[in-house]
């Protein structure tokens, strides 16, 4: 075979090749997942035990909140207690309890120790929420949208978060995000983590300070 054919045939196979990668990169992890389906499980334990790596500070080292009112009471909005992120189409169901294992296959979970919306101003602890990435097998595309936190990674600085509690909607602005093993700011009125990826202990943590 000619050089210059033999060279148009490789460059052929390699492009095909990262048309193959780009196509997948985005469902490995649903694929990892039904290839491996005790992954999410670990995953959830691993997502439990974040709390435990942290250091605690007492109340004194802990900024004051920016607002000392709770929001008005609204009959209007759900019932149930909820968390809204508009920038990346998050619109789930907050779930409470020390049942982990079962929480997280519901979706979002509200870490226990930590405060309430309508709590922190008088325990000055933020409200600790956290969620898959992936999901597992048997939620659909539009529940693993709604309620998990794949596209965590993309909020920035200045998006706004909502969390309806109690039938009162308590508005946050995310002020930092970063990856670790460990929460690093108490100061923050509302932090949510999720797992960077299930072989690594780094976690994406964003941190929010309530606005209203």
């Amino acid at each position: 075979m000619p050089k210059k054919k033999r060279f148009f045939v490789n460059l052929g196979i390699f492009l095909w090749f990262l048309t193959i990668i780009f196509i997948l990169f985005p469902i490995w992890p649903h694929i990892f997942y039904r290839l491996s389906p005790q992954t999410s499980g670990e995953l959830a334990q691993t997502l439990a035990e974040i709390p435990l790596f942290v250091e605690q500070k007492s109340p004194d080292d802990i900024s004051p909140l920016t607002t000392t009112t709770l929001p008005p009471f609204d009959p209007a909005l759900p019932e149930k207690n909820g968390l809204l992120i508009n920038t990346i189409g998050v619109r789930g169901e907050i779930h409470e309890g020390d049942n982990w294992q079962e929480i997280l296959t519901l979706g979002i979970w509200r870490v226990p120790n930590f405060a309430t919306p309508d709590q922190s101003e008088e325990t000055k602890l933020p409200v600790i929420l956290a969620a898959h990435r992936w999901g597992y097998l048997s939620w659909s595309n539009s529940f693993r949208k709604l309620n998990s936190f794949y596209n965590l990674p993309k909020l920035k600085k200045g998006d706004k978060i909502n969390l309806i509690w109690n039938q009162r909607q308590y508005d946050y602005q995310v002020y930092a995000t970063n990856q670790g093993t460990r929460i690093t700011d108490y100061s923050a009125n509302l932090i949510l983590y999720t797992c960077q990826l299930w072989s690594s202990p780094v976690r994406i943590f964003v941190y929010a300070k309530r606005i209203y």
